[in-house]
């Protein structure tokens, strides 16, 4: 996985973001921590499952849904299933290895 440091992307408040499986990382940062990658790693994966178009229609769908359940951006960004997998599994090492096609899906 390619990360990329740099002052721009993504906007400040935020470490990282994968964008079609290459990670934009916020220089303060460097350098990210396993969990972050492996998190990122996660996102990947999930990309690849879908299409990569098919996550981020998913993904920004259930954020917009979550925004009006929720009201809050945070909280509708914690509730996309997608980020849920990431979250969950980003601090266990083996967790790729292992991981299940689409557990995204199963995400509660």
């Amino acid at each position: 996985m390619k990360v990329i440091y740099n002052r721009l992307v993504p906007f400040r408040g935020f470490t990282a973001i994968n964008l079609m499986g290459v990670v934009f990382a916020r220089v303060e940062y460097r350098p990210l921590s396993t969990a972050i990658l492996r998190h990122e790693a996660i996102h990947t994966a999930q990309m690849k499952e879908t299409a990569f178009l098919g996550f981020y229609l998913i993904y920004i769908s259930e954020w917009l849904w979550g925004l009006l359940r929720r009201q809050s951006s945070l909280a509708a960004y914690r509730a996309i299933r997608f980020e849920r997998e990431a979250y969950r599994y980003m601090a266990d090492p083996s967790y790729l290895t292992r991981r299940h096609p689409y557990a995204w899906a199963s995400m509660s």
